[in-house]
């Protein structure tokens, strides 16, 4: 895959080249950054760049879900990675709440604080052309300081796609390293070493994860994906909406959980497994506490809410076929298909009260989802 290039690349390259051949050009000490570099420590030299010829890493790990705020811009950010637009909304999610970007995270304003303070401790990573390929919520914070220039290891220029990859993943991980990628975008990181074809143990090494943590964030990722394609709706004027990654930024603890009595359970019993699962999915839609989430059991609905929603009799689960030999087995029994429209229609009415549709679709939306949580409230 190619190097994402600026636009005033060529004029990036000169001036590092510039304050590159400057730097040889000393003697004493120069300040190097050590990078992971083909799997091996590398050290790379260190100058400072003004802020307003850098740019911002569009393929950052640490705000890719929170890109779902805004489709229009996020396209935006698809088509012209590097224009004042997509720029600027890199910025605003680079300052923001991963779970509610609209909101400064307070991470961001202890970073701008200590800037302030103390100045600039670690310098960012900058391609040739002027990328950043660490440092960018630090560039943000000094530019919302009013200052002129970021210190930056500058990397070979036979630096490709994997190493940015490789180099941004292993200062993310290092201990000193000041924010962490928030939840959804940690396990988004592990998806895309998995698609590329990485292996199990190579991608368990790299995160410095164990197998259960990395089977774990499989299944959740694969969880939450399946969630939000079933709160997919036709809106009034022939889109698709849905809810979205970030919706489930603040539900690490509760889908942690799940995962581990759904496996638990899943051995003994696979109906008893899916009905627990679509029945915390069913709370954590509805915004239950974890504490709450616990109290929920296989057969909580049946207990505490029979009679509270009125649904259609499912129609008779097909038969799934496993790949390979022609073998049958039976599909999910009609209490699990029950469980499974019930909350389909409230993730659907979630995904449409946060839209912007008609206000009487939201009103019936915001209906239903009161319903069933007031027939949860009553158990």
């Amino acid at each position: 895959m190619p190097l994402p290039s600026p636009p005033n690349a060529a004029d990036v390259r000169k001036v590092v080249e510039e304050r590159l051949n400057a730097l040889e050009s000393m003697k004493g000490a120069q300040e190097t950054v050590t990078v992971e570099w083909r799997g091996q420590a590398k050290y790379i030299p260190v100058i400072s760049m003004p802020l307003d010829l850098l740019h911002y890493n569009p393929d950052t790990h640490r705000i890719r879900a929170q890109r779902s705020i805004d489709p229009a811009r996020e396209q935006e950010l698809e088509t012209n990675p590097f224009g004042a637009l997509a720029q600027s909304f890199l910025h605003q999610l680079l300052m923001g709440d991963p779970a509610d970007p609209s909101k400064v995270d307070p991470s961001f304003v202890t970073l701008k604080d200590d800037l302030r303070e103390h100045g600039q401790a670690e310098p960012g990573i900058i391609t040739r052309s002027g990328v950043l390929i660490n440092g960018n919520t630090r560039q943000a914070a000094l530019k919302e300081l009013g200052l002129k220039n970021i210190r930056v290891g500058v990397l070979p220029p036979d630096a490709g796609y994997d190493d940015l990859q490789s180099i941004e993943l292993s200062l993310q991980l290092r201990r000193d390293h000041k924010r962490e990628y928030s939840f959804v975008n940690f396990l988004l990181a592990i998806d895309e070493r998995t698609v590329a074809g990485q292996l199990p143990a190579d991608i368990q090494s790299d995160f410095r994860i164990k197998a259960g943590t990395y089977e774990r964030s499989r299944w959740i990722l694969a969880f939450i994906r399946d969630a939000i394609d079933r709160s997919r709706f036709d809106t009034s004027d022939g889109r698709k909406l849905s809810l979205r990654l970030i919706d489930f930024e603040s539900h690490q603890g509760k889908l942690e959980e799940l995962y581990r009595a759904f496996t638990a359970l899943k051995a003994k019993s696979p109906d008893e497994a899916e009905k627990l699962r679509e029945q915390r999915l069913l709370g954590i839609v509805l915004n239950k506490s974890k504490t709450d989430l616990r109290l929920i059991e296989p057969d909580f609905v049946d207990r505490y809410m029979k009679g509270a929603v009125d649904l259609k009799s499912p129609a008779p689960a097909e038969p799934v076929r496993i790949p390979g030999p022609t073998i049958n087995v039976p599909g999910p029994g009609p209490d699990v298909q029950n469980l499974r429209q019930l909350t389909t229609e409230i993730l659907r009415a979630r995904a449409m009260a946060a839209s912007q549709e008609p206000a009487e679709k939201i009103q019936e939306a915001n209906a239903l989802i009161t319903k069933v949580d007031e027939s949860v409230v009553r158990r």
